[in-house]
């Protein structure tokens, strides 16, 4: 039976894109470039040979990875302050076979590093613990030391253990032991086990035999800080007196099993076939398919240990698999719920990069009785992802899967092997798709990768942490909660309960249904709750339209007889009850039934994120089947009113954390914590009924959270819209994908502030249409003013630089549907969507003109005016702009001006500008003037300025003007202005005095048929003489 989930927990997944780790390289033998400061680059992530945590005296852990064909180590806090520091250690030559001559540990506030490498130098690294916890701490430069206290050349060492901080002992392949004991700074002392050892090898060496393998330690552990226990490579037990070098102890288990045969029955490498408990030892053999033996740990006479044999544990493994042991611990029962527990082996297996955990439950004391537990071993995200791209050839949902699955590292990387392989992105769905199918393959192998175990660590002694090869990337195995142990062991079959029995059923009856139908009547069930199913249906009529436009051929017939017989056999309310009560309803759980964090724990964050996620999956896959039934049957919804009603609610609230979870996981973890956590940075992960405990608080406290205004949704809302403003191109996937996944399908209908919130996303999505229409649905500024979510409250300060606070402070003026019409239309002009603001502007001005009795100050009047005349000319209204210009009481003579000059200046608009004024002014010509004396004078004024660039075509235009306006005195004298000016040709003067001559012909008066030249009357004689002398 499966009763431990495999959980994720990358501890990339919280990283802020916007933050690059501080990476700190450290280089050994190098005095000119000891230290380097710099930030993550692609070459960090390879792979590593090895990686594992150690933990501190604090119950903080560090993460240890050997990497760069055994020449780098790299360093890493588990918990606290990932990104503030990782150390990589460079070292001179690579350690000797790999990993097992490294050894880690805590010393005086140190972490103590020791090694041998290739060359035979023996190597202590001291790093103190507060420079690699604090980001800012520097580090002195006396902290390696490189020691040569004896020739491993010759004796080649290949195991290193610690027995204390100043004492290690060195393994080596001829079967000899060297303890190294540290003096002091300078000096490490050499010391020879009391064994045969050398004298066997020199024998060997002259003699041309081989030694017995069974001499060579293949693991190791400490017994009572006095005795080493060791396992050699044919399976002998050996335990050492470290006090007086001597062996006291062989204990030979293939006599005992009948494996004499040393080809057949021996490690090939060192490994942790070894774990101690108490005084229960227990000792992996590879006798067969793997045998695990449990005994215990004496003293004895003269200084002896004794072990005795106490149980013998077949592994349970397919004989046809190849699987390697990875690591295994003893330790106290888990809390998995069990009838008998005694005490527990954890074991860890391998094959290639797929990986597999067990648990071996020993019942009693007798140690015989026993039962092996499994484990899921793919994570739920790993199990979803073959639907990743089951998206009805949508390449942007299905680039958003792909995004949203995995860590942005594999997915940059997976982009980069696709176009070393020239496969790029093409234009056209069915290419798209090809594409992202590519992806997705490449995506999963490095997945599958980077998920390769290397050691296992009982996390706070209790929690099942896995140590992956990939830097960042470990999992714990979770124990499951009573519905995800139903969901894990769905196929098997057990004496089940009646509701595990009922809801079996309904799996296989959901199951014959297509992931594609599943998925619609998934969006209908939403549609009830937010109203997007049409409102005026009773309840079964949503059911039946459900059925109807989703289900309807879409199923086999007997199937569906199948699944009504077996319902017949249960009685159906009460185990609804059951269900919701137990699985689904807020617990009451009190806070001080975990520990809350003063800091944010990394690997808490991201192991409680991923464990609701995986609760919250589980529960909607059996909520979405309960609900699947009842669009099938004909019942009476009165008899179940109440648990259809529950178990829709449910529903939505499940499917809206899933979608929160898709688009931004730190952000949906940085909203839990804050809501169920003192300090906002989580709970420390102490123990699997702690975590359960919490995660069935935050789930408790998101589950009575309401359907309307969720303040989860909101604080999205707030990340995504109010701070960052309008998109652009380059991130405009997160806006969209909020609209479509979470704003759209999860906003209840008729409520006026949620359907606001969605006028601002789809403004921030660029759906501009949409936006206006939304933005007028409701009276916005009488009715929701008062019942507006705090996010948008807070942008009525005045230090708020939301682009959407001035919109929002409209709210509070007096003339709040002129000031919100008028912000709307600033915010259409902004984003270059200028058809839209002007329908606001329009309106805001519509508001101003209606509602007289509210005073608006003279400032928003002018602007407004200001910003409906911008629009104007934009769109070239220039006859609407000129009644503006000319009948607003409100633009200064300042303001008319700089309007007039700018559009007479303007290279593209002066003409059409000046062709209208023209019209405009002539088709007033027997009525009163066009242009009031004060418009007249300040475009008179500019014109005049341009006309006395000596231009003809100005001068025409001026003339025009004052003819138009009836100023054909002012006309004509500035016409002979001109040609009184020399270097004219003749023929334009002639021009010029034929103008003049003609205008004032028409005066009926002839005492007014003059102009002025200076202080000089000129009469029209004079002028026909001037122009017959020309």
């Amino acid at each position: 039976m499966l009763l431990l989930s495999k959980v994720d927990a990358d501890l990339l997944q919280l990283k802020d894109s916007a933050v690059d780790e501080n990476v700190i390289n450290l280089y050994l033998g190098n005095s000119e470039n000891g230290i380097s400061h710099g930030v993550k680059n692609s070459d960090d992530d390879i792979r590593s040979s090895f990686a594992s945590t150690v933990e501190l005296s604090n119950s903080n852990h560090i993460s240890y990875h050997l990497s760069m064909a055994n020449t780098v180590i790299t360093l890493y806090p588990v918990e606290k302050n990932l990104f503030n520091k990782t150390i990589n250690l460079f070292l001179p030559e690579p350690t000797m076979n790999q990993h097992h001559t490294l050894t880690i540990q805590e010393f005086n506030g140190c972490l103590l590093i020791n090694t041998i490498l290739q060359n035979g130098i023996y190597l202590l690294i001291e790093l103190p613990l507060k420079y690699i916890f604090s980001p800012n701490e520097r580090l002195d430069h006396d902290w390696f030391k490189a020691f040569n206290p004896y020739d491993f050349t010759v004796r080649v060492p290949h195991l290193l253990f610690s027995v204390s901080p100043q004492f290690l002992v060195a393994f080596l392949d001829d079967g000899g032991l060297l303890g190294l004991k540290q003096l002091n700074d300078t000096d490490v002392e050499p010391i020879l086990f009391n064994d045969n050892s050398y004298l066997q090898s020199i024998t060997s060496l002259f003699s041309g035999r081989n030694s017995h393998r069974s001499e060579k330690a293949v693991s190791c552990i400490l017994y009572e800080q006095r005795y080493l226990v060791i396992l050699t490579q044919h399976c002998h037990l050996r335990i050492w007196d470290i006090t007086t070098f001597s062996l006291v102890q062989d204990y030979d288990f293939s006599k005992e099993h009948h494996f004499e045969n040393v080809d057949i029955s021996s490690y090939e490498n060192p490994g942790r076939f070894m774990s101690l408990f108490s005084n229960y030892l227990m000792v992996y053999l590879p006798f067969g398919n793997g045998i695990f033996e449990i005994g215990t740990l004496t003293p004895g006479g003269r200084g002896r240990i004794n072990f005795t044999s106490k149980g013998v544990f077949a592994a349970n493994l397919s004989s046809s698999s190849i699987w390697s042991l990875v690591d295994m611990t003893l330790l106290k029962p888990l809390d998995l719920n069990l009838t008998y527990s005694y005490a527990n082996l954890v074991v860890l297996w391998k094959s290639g990069t797929v990986s597999k955990l067990q648990i071996l439950n020993i019942l009693d004391q007798d140690l015989q009785a026993h039962e092996w537990i499994e484990a899921t071993n793919r994570s739920l995200s790993d199990i979803e992802s073959e639907q990743d791209l089951n998206v009805n050839s949508d390449a942007e949902k299905g680039l958003f899967n792909l995004k949203s699955r995995y860590e942005s590292r594999l997915f940059e990387r997976a982009q980069k092997i696709l176009n070393e392989n020239n496969i790029i992105m093409l234009p056209g769905e069915s290419e798209l798709m090809d594409y992202l199918a590519n992806l997705e393959t490449v995506l999963k192998d490095l997945k599958s990768k980077s998920d390769e175990v290397s050691s296992l660590t009982i996390y706070r002694d209790e929690i099942i942490l896995v140590n992956s090869l990939q830097k960042y990337n470990h999992s714990v195995y979770k124990t499951n909660t009573p519905l995800e142990n139903i969901y894990y062991n769905i196929h098997s079959e057990l004496n089940d309960d009646e509701l595990t029995r009922y809801l079996k059923t309904l799996h296989g009856f959901s199951s014959t249904i297509s992931k594609d139908v599943l998925k619609d009547v998934s969006e209908r069930f939403i549609g009830i709750v937010s109203g997007a199913v049409a409102g005026n249906l009773s309840p079964n009529e949503k059911f039946t339209d459900i059925f109807k436009t989703c289900l309807e051929n879409k199923f086999e017939l007997s199937n569906l007889k199948l699944l009504f017989n077996e319902l017949s056999s249960f009685d159906i309310i009460p185990t609804l009850n059951e269900f919701i009560e137990n699985n689904l309803e807020p617990s009451v759980v009190n806070p001080s039934e975990f520990v809350d964090s003063i800091t944010m724990d990394s690997l808490a964050t991201v192991v409680t994120l991923e464990g609701l996620r995986q609760q919250v999956t589980i529960q909607r896959h059996f909520v979405l089947q309960i609900l699947l039934t009842f669009a099938f049957l004909d019942f009476d919804f009165t008899a179940f009113e109440k648990q259809i009603t529950s178990l829709l609610d449910y529903h939505f609230k499940q499917s809206l954390f899933l979608e929160l979870f898709n688009i931004d996981k730190s952000l949906l973890a940085k909203e839990l914590l804050t809501r169920t956590t003192d300090h906002g940075c989580g709970i420390n992960l102490l123990s699997y009924t702690e975590l359960h405990n919490y995660l069935k608080y935050a789930l408790s406290e998101f589950y009575e959270s309401p359907i309307s205004m969720s303040p989860y949704f909101l604080g999205f809302y707030k990340s995504f819209i109010l701070e960052s403003g309008v998109s652009n191109k380059q991130n405009l996937l997160s806006p969209k994908f909020l609209l479509q996944n979470v704003g759209w399908p999860f906003h209840v209908r008729g409520n006026k502030v949620q359907e606001f919130l969605i006028a601002t996303i789809l403004f921030s999505c660029e759906q501009y249409g949409q936006a206006f229409d939304y933005f007028h649905l409701h009276d916005y500024p009488d009715t929701i003013a008062d019942s507006l979510p705090d996010c948008l409250k807070e942008l009525q300060d005045n230090d708020s630089s939301s682009i959407w606070a001035p919109l929002i402070f409209s709210f509070t003026v007096p003339y709040k549907h002129s000031s919100f019409e008028y912000e709307l239309s600033l915010l259409f002009a902004d984003i270059g969507n200028y058809e839209y603001a002007l329908k606001s502007i329009k309106r805001s001005i519509e508001y101003s003109m209606k509602d007289i009795s509210i005073d608006e100050p003279h400032a928003f009047k002018q602007a407004q005016i200001v910003q409906y005349l911008d629009l104007l000319f934009y769109f070239g209204m220039f006859a609407e702009a000129l009644d503006v210009l000319r009948l607003s009481p409100v633009l200064s003579r300042e303001v008319k001006t700089n309007y007039y000059r700018s559009i007479l200046e303007s290279t593209q608009q002066s003409g059409p500008f000046f062709a209208t004024l023209l019209k405009l002014c002539h088709s007033n010509d027997k009525g009163p003037l066009y242009l009031p004396p004060d418009d007249y004078q300040i475009i008179d004024k500019i014109i005049l300025s341009h006309s006395r660039e000596n231009n003809w075509t100005n001068l025409k235009k001026l003339y025009s003007f004052r003819v138009v306006n009836k100023h054909e005195r002012s006309a004509v004298e500035a016409l002979y202005e001109y040609v009184q000016k020399a270097g004219y040709d003749p023929e334009t003067k002639r021009k010029c005095f034929l103008l003049i001559i003609n205008t004032l012909s028409t005066f009926d008066d002839e005492q007014d048929q003059w102009l002025l030249n200076g202080c000089n009357i000129v009469t029209l004689g004079e002028l026909k003489a001037e122009l017959r002398r020309l």
